[in-house]
């Protein structure tokens, strides 16, 4: 079988028993001091997802085949989809039956490039500060927006948030009406040159094994 990337969930981040992955949002901003005390700040770039993924004990023979899943991957070349389980779904639905199979989607995007209202939630659907969803966008290549919800909404009964901020801001090529996900939503990254630990064995149980990840968007 042909491996083809990115590796999608069920391929890759599923297979891996993952204990947790913590996000940061990376900022590459250029600060100025002013004689008079002041600071001045200019962003340089674009911010970028990384996170610190920790892998939970395992057999010796199941982190030997993680290890190989890994390998596939050639290094930082290869991209592949990951989230973060302890974030898996909504604060205010932490098992996803409330948003069953609702469709949510991008209903408007505000001017400011860092606000959006979503439609096609269920009546009342809560949307949390420091929620996280992903949709994808664009072609050849198919980016992958990854952001954290930065004000707490609740959707109308024709299932509209009111208008909400997120970070990081949105990329050129977003649009309207592309379907978002809450449940599971997983950035495309790849894993940082040599992060990868293989952890140590221990008789039969391997632990430790734990690697970096850097957005690719």
């Amino acid at each position: 079988m042909t491996l083809n990337f990115p590796l999608p969930l069920t391929d890759f981040a599923d297979l891996l028993s993952i204990e947790t992955v913590a996000w940061k949002l990376e900022r590459w901003d250029e600060y100025s001091g002013l004689g008079n005390g002041d600071v001045i700040a200019a962003e340089l770039a674009p911010p970028r997802w990384s996170g610190d993924v920790s892998i939970a004990p395992m057999y010796n023979d199941d982190a030997a085949s993680v290890q190989a899943l890994i390998e596939s991957l050639d290094g930082a070349i290869n991209s592949f989809y990951l989230y973060a389980p302890q974030k898996a779904f909504p604060m205010a639905d932490p098992d996803g039956t409330l948003l069953g199979s609702a469709t949510p989607t991008i209903g408007s995007l505000g001017a400011n490039n860092k606000s959006l209202t979503v439609s096609g939630l269920p009546a009342g659907y809560v949307l949390t500060r420091g929620d996280l969803f992903s949709f994808d966008y664009g072609t050849n290549p198919v980016r992958r927006g990854f952001h954290r919800v930065a004000e707490t909404v609740m959707a109308s009964a024709g299932g509209v948030t009111p208008s909400f901020e997120v970070r990081p801001h949105f990329r050129p090529g977003v649009t309207t009406g592309r379907p978002i996900t809450l449940i599971k939503p997983a950035a495309k990254v790849f894993i940082m040159p040599g992060s990868f630990n293989p952890g140590t064995a221990s008789g039969p149980i391997t632990s430790g094994m734990s690697f970096q990840v850097m957005q690719r968007p």
